[in-house]
This record gives structure tokens, C-alpha cells and sequence, in this order.
């Protein structure tokens, strides 16, 4: 999924596209010149996927870029709708893309430059499923991968979740259409729908259903990191990133943001009260740290 960033460069476009005007915040793409008092400051446009919009990872992309020392960013949305391995194709190309989030694996990292920094903190790996409402305790009693693996899980054909399910020996079903899983589920062809524990109740908002439901019961947990990722050769945004990532972790500002948009959410969720499932992740590089 493409995501819209809103930081200093983002950031600054975003608040271009809404008619504000706020001091300029550095990026690294292309360049710009831009009034800075008496002498002129180069701006260098940062350009998200997608459209402009207001979300975790474009805040979070503003807060990162806003500890820039003598760089001005400014945050601008491509306007390109593309699927995930095109946007990172152009991402490489420098084709009107320059930052991208996504998890962490070997063919990532050997083919763009990946900020090494878990900005979901490990948890999108923890995994609760949707299930059918008619089955409420189909779930419960689960506490191993072999009992697991007698039911039917139904992901999207390309998500890596896929590959992890089943290198786990669990039962997947997949299809070529998202929004199709959940008409799967309603009907019984699977069993289960995993997914991340910080987006699981959003989805069931946006295909609401009187036939779904939270599992109560079961959390899937495997070893997972999601980073920002920039072209393979730029590493100057790369360094920008890092450094204003480390130091919003440092002084809290990191934490308070992620609380602000995921907390209520894993909150109402119960995790320390389900029975927990350890998945292996062979996707991930072992040097990967996940939180």
C-alpha cells in the first residue's frame, strides 16, 4: 500500500496544497530554491505515493525530517496510484517517487536503500484474525501450529503474510482481490482472516459486515520490521530519515505519535489475554532488528 507523507518536505507540500505557509523542512530529491530571509535556501521536494493525505506514516515522516539541520524538505504527494513493486521500481528510478514504507526482506534490502528503523515497533507481525460471527469460538482452544493448520486462513495472493502462513505448514487460501477475502469469510470458504493488530479494526470499519467479527481469542505473532525506503543510491535522505527518526525516539516524540494513532486500538484488543502462536518469519533477515 503507497502512503502519503506529511513531513518537513511532505509535510510542506501537503500544507502548500492546502493553501499554509510554514517554514520550510529539508528532503533530498529535487531541488527547488527558496526564500530563507536574507539568503536563498535550497528545498529539496520528498515525493510520497499516492495522494495527499494525513496519516500515521506521512506524521510521521514530517516529525522525522523536522530534526533536519541546514536542509529544507518539503513533503509533496506524486499523485501516483500504482501497485506496491511498481512504486518501487520508480522509487529507483527516481521517476517521481522518492520514499516508500514497507517490511523488511532480503530482496528489499539487496535492491533499495532501507532506513533502519522499526517504525511499527515489531508490531505488525502480531496478527488477530477476522472470523465469522457464526463461529465466534472457532479459535478458541488453539494453542499450537498443528491445531492451527487444520483450518483454512485466507490472505491476499501477493502479500508476504502468504508465504509466511504456509513456510509455518498452515492451510492458506488466497485471492487475487482484497476486498474478496471478506465475502470469502462471510460464506465459509475460510475459515480465518489474519491481520495486523494495528490494522484490524479499521478494516472491519471499512467493510463493515453484520456477519464478521474480532476473534477474541488467538494472536499470531511472527518477527517482523516495516522501514521507510528511499532509491538505492540516496543516501542523503536515507541519513535524513535515520537521524530524525533516532532522535524523535530519544525524546519521545516517536512514542507519543505512535500511542496517538495505534494505542486505544491494542488496548481494546486484550493481546496479554489470548493464546499466542510464534511464527517464523524466513523472509526476514536475522541481523533485522524488529523493535
Amino acid at each position: 500500500m503507497l502512503f502519503s507523507i506529511h513531513l518537513p518536505r511532505f509535510a510542506r507540500t501537503c500544507l502548500l496544497l492546502c493553501g499554509i505557509a510554514m517554514p520550510g523542512v529539508a528532503a533530498a530529491g529535487n531541488a527547488d530554491t527558496a526564500q530563507s530571509g536574507p539568503t536563498q535556501q535550497a528545498v529539496q521536494k520528498v515525493l510520497y505515493g499516492g495522494h495527499t493525505r494525513r496519516d500515521y506514516y506521512t506524521e510521521l515522516l514530517q516529525l522525522a525530517l523536522s530534526y533536519a539541520n541546514g536542509q529544507t524538505y518539503e513533503l509533496q504527494a506524486s499523485g501516483l496510484d500504482l501497485p506496491k513493486q511498481r512504486a518501487f521500481d520508480l522509487m529507483n528510478a527516481h521517476q517521481g517517487i522518492d520514499v516508500l514504507f514497507g517490511s523488511v526482506s532480503r530482496e528489499r534490502l539487496a535492491r533499495y536503500r532501507g532506513v533502519p528503523f522499526p517504525i511499527l515497533r515489531g508490531y505488525n507481525g502480531w496478527r488477530v484474525a477476522l472470523i465469522n460471527r457464526h463461529s465466534p469460538d472457532i479459535l478458541r482452544g488453539i494453542h499450537s501450529k498443528q491445531h492451527l493448520s487444520r483450518l483454512s486462513a485466507g490472505q491476499f495472493l501477493t502479500w508476504s503474510d502468504t508465504q509466511i502462513l504456509r513456510h509455518n505448514g498452515l492451510l492458506v487460501a488466497t485471492s487475487s482481490d482484497a476486498n474478496g477475502l471478506y465475502g470469502m469469510l462471510q460464506r465459509g470458504r475460510i475459515d480465518y482472516f489474519p491481520l495486523s493488530v494495528l490494522e484490524i479494526a479499521e478494516e472491519l470499519h471499512k467493510h463493515p459486515n453484520p456477519d464478521l467479527m474480532i476473534d477474541p481469542h488467538l494472536l499470531l505473532v511472527y518477527p517482523t520490521a516495516t522501514w521507510f525506503y528511499v532509491a538505492k543510491d540516496n543516501q542523503a535522505l536515507a541519513a535524513a530519515l535515520l537521524q530524525g527518526l533516532q532522535q524523535a525516539e530519544r525524546d519521545g516524540s516517536f512514542d507519543k505519535l505512535f500511542q496517538r494513532y495505534f494505542g486505544a486500538a491494542l488496548q481494546h484488543l486484550q493481546l496479554e489475554q489470548r493464546s499466542r502462536i510464534t511464527l517464523e518469519n524466513p523472509l526476514l533477515p536475522a541481523d533485522v532488528t524488529v523493535k
